[in-house]
């Protein structure tokens, strides 16, 4: 996103100002971390080709959305002003994505510590039983000295691969994550949070495609297909059903599940009064700033998470302790 918020801003900027599309691409070229990809896109507009004809190869990897806008922008005449409001977007999606890594920092770190932890008292354990001739295994896990913290360290790797993996599985495919969506749906916060950031996504996709004057259906699908999120996506034929039947929008969005009733209302607004791309633009400013505080609340929550099972864990260890000395005591005793 931050590649594509550079290029749609600084040709944008060029395109508003008069100067040649193909000089700025070019540009953009040696600037840019894929720069073969917008090389091919410059020999193309070369070529004589359009912006959006060069960029159709790049789907896949640009996005459905990015070069619908812009095939759009340019048949309306309006590239230079799309391309900046594409740039707005990246932009608020780059904010809240920098939060969210922010918000997550102390949660991480605290853990990492802990982790660490657990693997310095392994080896510990591992002296101490070299010492004494007594295997204390404190955390009941059967992981004392070097062997124990080996068996660890591959617990751990293998875990987290197995995490990335699954995380590189899912991202960015609505199939296959469908499910994690409607789970994570359920849980407070995390749900609010994500159906959050989903409604914004899709208010701004309704912002850029009804202005432009695209056919509605098209408009609709590229929005909800933005979203990003399962339970609003699949909320996309239910909606085109109402529509494509005689029902105006705001009967199409009643007849969806799990869209707020500031959406509907806005939809309704928006639609009687013939600005629904700027109740929309302002409700996205809404969603915005929601997300960010949920992300904020998210954050503490999650940082009381970690503390609370850093202290069951310590908790935990005495108790073990506690019970190793008092065994020793009882064997000392019987001993007399």
């Amino acid at each position: 996103m931050k590649q594509l918020s550079g290029f749609c801003r600084r040709v944008g900027i060029s395109v508003n100002a008069g100067l040649n599309l193909i000089d700025a691409v070019k540009r953009e070229a040696s600037r840019q971390r894929h720069s073969k990809l917008w090389q091919s896109v410059a020999v193309s507009l070369e070529n004589g080709y359009s912006l959006a004809e060069s960029l159709r190869p790049f789907k896949k990897q640009l996005g459905e959305m990015f070069t619908a806008l812009i095939e759009v922008g340019e048949e309306s005449g309006h590239l230079g002003e799309m391309l900046t409001d594409l740039a707005d977007y990246y932009d608020q999606m780059i904010q809240i994505r920098r939060d969210f890594l922010k918000s997550l920092t102390l949660p991480i770190t605290e853990l990492i510590v802990a982790i660490i932890i657990v693997g310095i008292m392994i080896l510990v354990l591992g002296v101490i039983e070299q010492l004494t001739g007594q295997r204390v295994d404190l955390l009941g896990w059967g992981l004392v000295g070097i062997t124990g913290f080996v068996r660890y360290v591959i617990f751990l790797a293998v875990t987290g691969s197995l995490g990335v993996f699954l995380y590189r599985f899912l991202k960015g495919n609505i199939q296959r994550s469908r499910p994690v969506h409607y789970v994570l749906l359920r849980i407070p916060k995390i749900g609010r949070m994500l159906k959050t950031l989903a409604l914004m996504r899709l208010t701004w996709g309704l912002h850029l495609t009804m202005r432009t004057g695209m056919d509605v259906s098209r408009a609709l699908t590229l929005s909800f297909q933005g979203s990003g999120f399962a339970p609003i996506c699949d909320q996309l034929p239910v909606i085109l059903d109402t529509v494509e039947n005689g029902g105006t929008l705001a009967d199409a969005f009643q007849a969806a599940e799990y869209l707020d009733d500031d959406l509907l209302s806005s939809v309704d607004s928006g639609e009687q009064s013939g600005n629904l791309p700027e109740l929309m633009h302002k409700l996205t400013d809404q969603y915005f700033q929601e997300s960010l505080l949920n992300l904020k609340i998210l954050s503490v929550s999650g940082g009381f998470a970690v503390y609370g099972c850093i202290a069951v864990c310590i908790i935990f260890i005495i108790f073990r302790l506690f019970s190793f000395y008092i065994g020793i005591i009882n064997e000392a005793v019987s001993g007399i």
